[in-house]
């Protein structure tokens, strides 16, 4: 059943009261603050309804309502606007910026603070540490009789090395024939661009036993991803949000943002597809088991290379027209200062 307009507002007012305060929000609340032009009787049937219907929960005994993750997924997808960023923001924005351009490093650590400054939520900025380097060789070597080194190499001298644990009945001949096969592959090609499309179709298109293929490939998608880089900022914002009063929730989030594979894994997560800004609510956003916040996430690229992420994680309960809005500016600004960095370096 879809929602009708009423319905709609109803549930768009519910969501920004709730935003905004933090309380489950009654029929009485809307009829007061609103224009709905209907009667606290008329919204509370309504409200009952949404409740039914999964975009609505009752929190305890209280009589007000809180949205949904189905609630908030038709919000995003349906009813909100990107807002602008203001020009007091924007002035922010690119004050704090002005004196932070030494390095890429800096670029990069103030993007995740003036984020978090604005947000007042965690950020996470991920990013490659050398842009531009392009896959040279890969090759493995033995390091006992269960288990090789693999060590990725790229045009620039970075090396970057996993261990690998050998199948029953693979040598390091066999270990090298991959390798091989992958250097021809894919040498050449900038590390940004070898994703996971790519190695799938190397697979289908070269390789003949899967099995090995499968753990090259995981130790190969493990060294690439050592060439990350991870900025955050506002961790301790998370504080004085009231859905982390419980400090064994707290500690539990915070644990996780310290695990940079683990963080690595949340924001190249591929879902998203082609959006300039994508939104993951609750489960979507992969964060078990605390299935109650969101990430909205950017992707920034110069000369179609994606340099990296930029990401707002907080509670489910976010301005999500305002992020949308400010992580699309910072998209655009941050990749105009790359720019114009690598131009003048």
């Amino acid at each position: 059943m879809d929602l009708n307009d009423r319905k709609q507002k109803i549930l768009q007012a519910i969501i920004q009261d709730y935003i905004t305060s933090a309380e489950p929000v009654g029929s009485r609340t809307l009829a007061r603050k609103y224009s709905l032009g209907i009667s606290a009787a008329t919204i509370r049937n309504e409200m009952f309804d949404l409740e039914e219907m999964g975009y609505l929960e009752q929190p305890h005994t209280s009589a007000g309502r809180v949205p949904s993750i189905k609630g908030y997924r038709f919000y995003v997808d349906c009813l909100v606007k990107p807002k602008q960023i203001t020009s007091q923001e924007k002035q922010v924005v690119q004050t704090w910026f002005q004196d932070k351009m030494n390095d890429v490093d800096q670029i990069f650590q103030s993007t995740a603070k003036i984020l978090a400054k604005i947000t007042h939520n965690v950020t996470l900025v991920m990013t490659s540490q050398q842009v531009d380097s392009k896959l040279k060789y890969i090759r493995f070597m033995p390091l006992d009789h269960r288990r090789a080194i693999m060590l990725v190499v790229t045009d620039s001298g970075q090396v970057e090395n996993c261990i690998y644990t050998k199948p029953e009945g693979v040598d390091l001949d066999d270990l090298n024939n991959i390798a091989q096969k992958l250097t021809h592959y894919l040498a050449g090609i900038s590390m940004n661009r070898i994703n996971l499309d790519m190695l799938e179709q190397f697979h289908k298109s070269i390789v003949d036993d899967v099995e090995l293929y499968r753990l090259a490939f995981r130790s190969l998608h493990k060294a690439f991803r050592k060439e990350q880089q991870l900025y955050k900022g506002g961790t301790i914002e998370l504080l004085n949000k009231p859905e982390f009063k419980d400090m064994d929730k707290a500690k539990s989030l915070f644990t996780m943002l310290e695990e940079q594979d683990v963080v690595t894994n949340l924001l190249y997560d591929d879902n998203g597809g082609n959006q300039p800004v994508t939104v993951r609510i609750g489960e979507e956003a992969k964060l078990s088991p605390i299935n109650d916040c969101s990430i909205i996430e950017a992707t920034f690229k110069a000369n179609d290379v994606v340099l990296g992420k930029i990401a707002v994680l907080g509670p489910a309960r976010m301005e999500y027209g305002k992020i949308i809005g400010l992580l699309d500016f910072m998209k655009q600004h941050v990749t105009q200062i790359l720019q114009q960095y690598h131009e003048g370096t």
